[in-house]
């Protein structure tokens, strides 16, 4: 269904300075007056960002039934600009003026759902009422949420359009993806040299974006309405959210994908080929039953994200972006997702390779009126790691509304080092008897992969509440079996884009925060443990290192020698 667009890309065009002029509203049609037979005629964009027409056939009017959540009108699009393609995805909210008795053309309605035919040449409409009766909210201004945040996901439904993201972010968003049932469409950032701002006039390309810049996401539609500086888009909502401060966009179409099987839950179906958004021209502020709506004007509240990649030699990547500051209605900023997406696609930009690395990342959160930010810093062997802890550290942020977080911007800094050094335990020795309170001398056999063997002499402490009797010390490298499973789980973190992936425990107040952050930062090397459950005791670190394997040495505890 067209209802089922959502678009993840580029967008690095600046906002405009200020609201365009005025737009007259058009005539409406009534749906007591729309009847089968009617010839009428509907707008939208298919190349570029120039508005073209087609025919629409009124065949029927339908009653509201489930899953209809209101009246629709059935319709059969034909001519030059739809013949080869039919309407799909990107086609939500086309405007359709029908000819009343005088031969006036009045709006009767917006493009909105597609019914899966072959060819993909008919479809719904919602009734003009029905998307005016979505009015604007008011733009947000200093408003205070009016419950807790329940989670900094944003459940986005239908397919979602990725642009800008390096390949193996994209792999893993598309197995997510796929978990969830979702398609995951790729598309070009924006065409070379840019396009010009655009009239958001009934028939034009719009985005609602949660983010813009160097990363952005949000859903590609058509205009279907314009009263002075009050726009009415896709004829059907964004995710029923109501309450929203999204950026308000133009975009542009490089292409309606040609598909006639009609067939979205497998992805066979016609859809525009567009870029992200561009221009922001505004901000969003309902997303109701049948249509999202907003004024043209000043954009949302918002916070950036920078991230900056450095790697030998001098190279440097860096990415840019805003996030909407949607945090007064319990909607979060989407840190959660933009930001490893980022962070992942400017280690794979400054790599040009998924080849073994080693990093340092710093993770830095300004509060307005706070000197010192919120964050942690920390050594990874693998970038999986980094980017979930990146992750779930910006859902903790998101979550907090104990009062709302005053955050005035967050910041990701990396530092990639190309290869990895990875010593394996084999064996390990010490001590047979023990005292309690002892520290033991341990000796480790290490082999470096593709390198030479050595070993390694580390001191443990022995708990003084151990029981005397036999127990067995474990030695393990803290990076072992870590590679696969922090793929696994970034995986899932990204899953909550799709609505999947739990939502992290929220922090009771803000120093509880700051030290939730500050736990991320866990130092790398050799653990070592006298307990079956529970983490052991760092005995030796190394962030240059990688240890991994395990080693077991029985032995005998006494109270005293």
């Amino acid at each position: 269904m067209l209802r089922r667009l959502l678009v993840l890309a580029l967008a690095a065009v600046p906002p405009l300075a200020a609201s365009q002029p005025a737009v007259a509203a058009d005539p409406i049609m009534p749906l007591a007056d729309v009847h089968a037979g009617m010839r009428c005629t509907a707008l939208s964009v298919v190349r570029g960002t120039q508005i073209s027409s087609f025919d629409v056939e009124v065949i029927d009017v339908l009653s509201a039934e489930p899953p209809l959540t209101g009246p629709r009108i059935l319709v059969r699009v034909s001519g030059p600009a739809v013949d080869a393609t039919g309407v799909g995805p990107g086609f939500s909210g086309s405007p359709v003026y029908c000819p009343d008795a005088a031969g006036t053309r009045r709006n009767a309605g917006a493009i909105s759902e597609g019914l899966g035919e072959y060819g993909n040449h008919v479809a719904l409409v919602t009734p003009i009422e029905e998307i005016l009766s979505d009015r604007p909210a008011p733009a947000p201004a200093g408003a205070r949420p009016a419950g807790r945040i329940a989670s900094s996901a944003r459940p986005l439904a239908g397919p979602l359009t990725v642009s800008g993201v390096g390949s193996r972010m994209m792999r893993l968003l598309s197995t997510a993806a796929h978990r969830a049932g979702r398609p995951l469409l790729a598309a070009p950032s924006g065409p070379a040299g840019g396009f010009p701002p655009q009239d958001l006039r009934p028939g034009a390309a719009v985005a609602a974006s949660i983010s813009e810049g160097d990363v952005a996401l949000g859903a590609i539609g058509t205009v279907s309405y314009r009263d002075g500086d009050a726009v009415y888009a896709f004829g059907h909502p964004l995710d029923l959210l109501g309450r929203r401060a999204l950026f308000l966009q133009d975009a542009y179409v490089f292409t309606v994908i040609a598909n006639p099987l009609g067939v979205p839950d497998l992805g066979a179906v016609s859809y525009k080929l567009t870029s992200s958004g561009g221009h922001t021209q505004g901000t969003v502020t309902t997303d109701a039953d049948a249509a999202i709506s907003g004024t043209v004007g000043a954009g949302p509240p918002s916070v950036p994200l920078r991230v900056v990649a450095r790697g030998t030699g001098g190279r440097i990547q860096v990415l840019d972006a805003r996030l909407a500051d949607e945090r007064a209605y319990g909607l979060g900023l989407g840190l959660s997702t933009v930001a490893p997406l980022a962070a992942g696609t400017a280690i794979e930009r400054l790599q040009r390779s998924l080849a073994p690395m080693t990093m340092a990342m710093c993770v830095r959160f300004a509060l307005r009126g706070r000197d010192r930010p919120l964050g942690f810093c920390n050594h990874y062997f693998f970038p999986d790691q980094a980017l979930f802890e990146l992750s779930e550290a910006a859902g903790l942020v998101d979550a907090y509304d104990l009062p709302p977080v005053p955050l005035s911007g967050a910041e990701v800094r990396m530092r990639v080092t190309p290869g990895l050094k990875d010593d394996v335990i084999l064996r390990a020795s010490a001590p047979r008897r023990v005292t309690r309170g002892e520290r033991i001398p341990v000796r480790l056999s290490l082999h470096r992969r593709r390198g030479e063997a050595r070993t390694l002499l580390v001191h443990v402490r022995v708990p003084r509440s151990l029981r005397p009797g036999r127990h067995r010390l474990v030695i393990a490298g803290s990076g072992d079996g870590a590679s696969g499973a922090f793929a696994e789980e970034l995986t899932d973190e990204l899953g909550i884009i799709f609505d999947l992936g739990d939502t992290p425990r929220e922090p009771r107040t803000l120093r509880e925060l700051a030290a939730r952050l500050r736990s991320f930062h866990q130092p790398q090397g050799i653990e070592a443990r006298f307990h079956r459950r529970g983490g052991g005791a760092l005995v030796f670190r190394s962030d240059e290192v990688l240890f991994e394997g395990r080693a077991r040495i029985p032995l005998i505890v006494s109270r005293r020698r």
